[in-house]
C-alpha cells in the first residue's frame, strides 16, 4: 500500500474536517451511579462529573507537533468522541471503589460527514477494578511526572483511546504514530504506586490488567492486529462509497485479526475489537451481494454467530 498518498489524502480529509479555531483533544461525556453509596457519600460526588469532563475536555493529550510543523491549518480541530459511565461500588471519607466503563469513537470520513456524520466505535472495555481517592477540592492538574490513583488512570484511558485513534488513521511504524500513547499508557503501569490491583496485578479475574492491555498492543506477535485495525478502517470505513476495494479491504483485515485468536492463548484486544464492531460488521455486509460471506465471519469471529446468522437472513 502507498503510505505517502495515504497521508495526503488524510492531510485534506483533516484540512476539511472542521470550521475554525483551535479545539482539545477529546469530546468526552460523564455519567456517574452512586446508587450503592451513602447519601453523604453521594454529596461529596456533587462536582464529580463536570470536574472530569473539563480535565478530558480542558487538557492537552494529543501530540499533534507533525501538523503544526508544517502549518497544516485546521489538524487539530478533531475531536474524538468518548463516554465515560462511573459505577461507584463503595465510597468511603473519600476512597472510593469503582467500575468505569469507557468507548470512544471517531467519524468515519466520508465526503458528507458534516451533513450526516457517522461514527464508529475504536475502543470499548469495563474495568471492573478501580479504586481511588477524590474530593471536590482537589486541583485536578495533569503531571505526566507523578503517579495520582484517580488522574493517572483518567490519563491512562486518554491515552489508550488516542493509541486506538491513532491506529485508525496511520500505520503503526508510520512516523506519524510510532506507538507514542501506547507507551506512554505503559508508562503509566510502570509507575512508582502502592496499590497495583488493576495496574499490574489482576487479583486472578479473568480480565486483563490494565499493564497486560497494553503490553498486548505493543507485542510484536500482534502486529498483525494493529495493521488489520488501520486497514479495516482507513481504507476499509473511510473509503466506502468510492472505492470498489472496500470490501474486500474489510475482509482481508478481518482474517488477519481473527487468525491472530486462533494462535494467541489470550488475545485481549482481539476479544475487544470483535465486542465493539460485530454489529458494524455484520450491517456493512448486507448489501453485498453474496450472503456466504457471513459464513466466513462467523469463521473469523465465532463468539457472534448468532449476530451474524441473523445478518444474513436480511441480507440481499
Amino acid at each position: 500500500m502507498n503510505y505517502k498518498n495515504t497521508l495526503k489524502l488524510l492531510i485534506i480529509l483533516l484540512i476539511g474536517f472542521s470550521g475554525i479555531s483551535k479545539a482539545q483533544d477529546f469530546d468526552v461525556q460523564v455519567s456517574i451511579i452512586t446508587d450503592a453509596l451513602s447519601q453523604d457519600a453521594k454529596d461529596r460526588l456533587k462536582d464529580f462529573k463536570q470536574q472530569v469532563e473539563d480535565y478530558f475536555n480542558r487538557n492537552k493529550f494529543y501530540d499533534n507537533a507533525y501538523f503544526n510543523e508544517n502549518n497544516m491549518p485546521g489538524a487539530d480541530l478533531y475531536k474524538i468522541k468518548a463516554q465515560l459511565q462511573f459505577n461507584f461500588t463503595a465510597g468511603s471519607a473519600d476512597n472510593y471503589t469503582v467500575q468505569i466503563y469507557i468507548s470512544s469513537q471517531r467519524i468515519i470520513d466520508k465526503y458528507d460527514k458534516k451533513q450526516n456524520p457517522k461514527y464508529t466505535t475504536l475502543f470499548k472495555f469495563l474495568d471492573e477494578r478501580c479504586a481511588f481517592y477524590y474530593s471536590r477540592t482537589m486541583q485536578l492538574i495533569k503531571n505526566d511526572l507523578r503517579f495520582d490513583p484517580f488522574l493517572s488512570l483518567m490519563d491512562y484511558y486518554a491515552y489508550m483511546m488516542l493509541g486506538y485513534d491513532q491506529d485508525s488513521y496511520f500505520p503503526k511504524d508510520d512516523p506519524k504514530n510510532k506507538s507514542i500513547y501506547f507507551t506512554k499508557a505503559q508508562d503509566i503501569c510502570n509507575k512508582q504506586m502502592s496499590d497495583r490491583n488493576g495496574w499490574t496485578e489482576t487479583g486472578g479475574g479473568s480480565k486483563p490488567s490494565r499493564l497486560q492491555l497494553v503490553q498486548e498492543l505493543l507485542n510484536p506477535r500482534y502486529d498483525d492486529f494493529r495493521s488489520g485495525f488501520f486497514e479495516y478502517h482507513w481504507f476499509g470505513l473511510d473509503s466506502m462509497g468510492y472505492s470498489k476495494n472496500s470490501y474486500s479491504i474489510i475482509l482481508n483485515a478481518l482474517k488477519k485479526i481473527g487468525n491472530i485468536k486462533k494462535k494467541e492463548v489470550k488475545a485481549y484486544n482481539i476479544d475487544l475489537f470483535f465486542e465493539a464492531k460485530n454489529a458494524e460488521i455484520a450491517d456493512l455486509f448486507l448489501n453485498y451481494g453474496d450472503k456466504k460471506v457471513y459464513d466466513q465471519l462467523i469463521l473469523i469471529d465465532p463468539s457472534h454467530q448468532r449476530i451474524y446468522e441473523d445478518a444474513k437472513k436480511k441480507a440481499k
